[in-house]
C-alpha cells in the first residue's frame, strides 16, 4: 500500500467537504429522529432507537456510495489515474491503497453515527449497541468497496450509484426473498426463480443479518454474532477486491 495515495483519498474527501456534509446531515437526521420520537405516545425510547438507527445507516451508505462513484470516474476522466499509475506504483498497490483510504472514511463516519445514536440513547450502550456499530462498519466497508469495483468497471456515476443502490437493496432483502420462495410457492416458474435466487444469494452478503434495529431493542437474536459479521466481511471484501484488481490488470490504457 502507498500512504501518499491514502492521503490523497482522504485530502479529496476533506476538500470535496464530504466529512462536514455528513457530519450536518448526521445532526440533522438525528434531530429529525428525536423531532419523530417526541410524537410518540408510548414507547418512545424505543422509536426513537428504530427510527434514529436506521435512519442513519441508510444516511453513511447513501454518501459513501455517491462521494465514491462521483470520485473515483472524476479521477478516471481527468487523467488522474494515468498520471499516478504512470508513477513507481504498481496496479496492485494503487487498488488496496484506494480500498484502505475508502475503508477509513466508511470507519469514520460509522462511528460518527454510532456516536450520535450513543447521545441521543446513552442507555442503549450494551452488546447489542456494540455489535450493531461492528455490523454497520463492516456493511458499509462492504459497500464503499463495491462502489469502488463498480467505478473500475462502468464509465457512469449515476450508473455506479444506482447499480450499487440495487446491490444494497437487494442484499438487505435477501432474507424476505429466499423465505418467501421456501414458503411452499409451487409451479416451475418458481422453481426456476429459486434456484436462481439460490444462486444469487451465494454470492451476494447478507446484509440483513447486519445492523439490525430490532438488536436495540430486543437484544442480540441467535442466527449472528461478531464472528458471523467479521467472517463475511472478510470474504466479500476480498472478492470485491480481486474484482477491482482484475478489471484494472486487465485495462489498456
Amino acid at each position: 500500500m502507498s500512504l501518499s495515495l491514502i492521503q490523497y483519498v482522504l485530502k479529496a474527501a476533506i476538500r470535496d467537504k464530504l466529512i462536514i456534509a455528513m457530519l450536518v446531515l448526521i445532526i440533522l437526521t438525528s434531530s429529525m429522529s428525536i423531532f419523530m420520537a417526541s410524537s410518540a405516545i408510548t414507547e418512545q425510547d424505543q422509536f426513537l432507537a428504530v427510527y434514529a438507527s436506521g435512519s442513519l445507516r441508510i444516511l453513511a451508505v447513501l454518501g459513501l456510495v455517491i462521494f465514491t462513484a462521483f470520485f473515483v470516474r472524476r479521477s478516471f476522466d481527468s487523467k488522474d489515474v494515468e498520471f499516478l499509475l504512470s508513477r513507481p506504483i504498481s496496479r496492485v498497490k494503487f487498488v488496496l491503497s484506494y480500498a484502505v483510504a475508502f475503508s477509513i472514511l466508511a470507519v469514520t463516519l460509522s462511528l460518527a453515527c454510532a456516536l450520535a445514536l450513543y447521545c441521543m440513547s446513552p442507555h442503549l450502550l450494551s452488546n447489542a449497541f456494540i455489535l450493531w456499530c461492528f455490523s454497520i462498519i463492516i456493511e458499509t466497508i462492504i459497500m464503499v468497496n463495491l462502489t469502488f469495483a463498480f467505478a473500475m468497471i462502468l464509465s457512469s456515476a449515476a450508473t455506479i450509484v444506482l447499480a450499487a443502490l440495487a446491490f444494497y437493496v437487494l442484499a438487505r432483502m435477501m432474507g424476505q426473498i429466499l423465505g418467501i420462495l421456501d414458503s411452499g410457492t409451487a409451479g416451475p416458474v418458481m422453481d426456476g426463480v429459486q434456484v436462481i435466487m439460490n444462486m444469487v444469494s451465494a454470492v451476494t452478503p447478507r446484509l440483513d443479518l447486519m445492523g439490525q434495529t430490532s438488536w436495540l431493542v430486543y437484544g442480540i437474536g441467535a442466527d449472528v454474532n461478531f464472528m458471523f459479521v467479521a467472517i463475511q466481511g472478510g470474504i466479500f471484501l476480498a472478492v470485491i477486491l480481486i474484482v477491482a484488481l482484475i478489471d484494472l490488470v486487465l485495462r489498456q490504457f
